[in-house]
């Protein structure tokens, strides 16, 4: 389930947009890198998707940032 979703940013390149989300799953929370590319594939132009987790913190972790355990 997201909690919290950042703002797109764009990238470096013409169609690169990034942004991050944090969603719980089990008892973590995860957040991910998400990123959506624009390219040519030979006939039209295809939006490429993509993520991959960048950190996580248990639901009880001390270390986890304050402002996301207010999401929670």
């Amino acid at each position: 389930m997201m909690i919290y979703s950042t703002e797109e940013y764009k990238g470096f390149g013409k169609h690169n947009y990034y942004h991050y989300e944090y969603r719980v799953e089990g008892g973590e929370v995860i957040k991910y890198k998400c990123s959506r590319q624009k390219f040519f594939d030979g006939d039209e132009n295809v939006w490429q998707e993509d993520e991959h987790i960048v950190e996580s913190w248990s639901i009880n972790d001390p270390n986890m940032p304050e402002w996301l355990r207010k999401h929670l």
